[in-house]
């Protein structure tokens, strides 16, 4: 299927219309914050469990592993916070530089609309947490 500006797309499964680019990148933004939220969640929650000392299943765990733990489960949170943060400081000066042509001019501008570009950020930080987690779970079943 080809698109006004001459691109082909392929229609997604069970799509009854084309789907934009604006479509399709509102799509991935829901995926993401539904992902984001799930790890941010993961990680706390398991904090909260292992802290409080409320799950049968970490009372073998030694206080200086829980400690451990805590810290790697820390660290993938940690890490999604920043990359929302990161994401949002991009986007609003993105959203700014449309609207103010000064500001659209910008070193400031020029650089984040570079950033926005870099797909990798996000992989690279959810590969990061997941990882992270992962140690965490290791950990608390040694």
């Amino acid at each position: 299927m080809q698109t006004e500006s001459g691109e082909n797309h392929m229609k997604p499964a069970g799509a009854s219309e084309s789907l934009g680019a604006k479509d399709y990148f509102e799509q991935y933004w829901r995926y993401c914050a539904a992902v984001r939220n799930w790890l941010v969640a993961f990680g706390m929650g398991s904090c909260v469990l292992l802290v409080s000392e409320k799950a049968g299943i970490f009372k073998d765990v030694s206080q200086e592993r829980r400690s451990h733990i805590v810290i790697w489960l820390l660290a993938g949170v940690i890490a999604q916070i920043l990359l929302a943060l990161i994401n949002k400081y991009i986007h609003w000066c993105i959203h700014w530089g449309i609207e103010d042509e000064k500001f659209g001019k910008s070193l400031c501008y020029r650089i984040v609309e570079k950033l926005s570009r870099c797909f990798w950020i996000d992989v690279f930080v959810d590969i990061a947490s997941v990882f992270a987690f992962a140690i965490a779970i290791w950990m608390m079943f040694q």
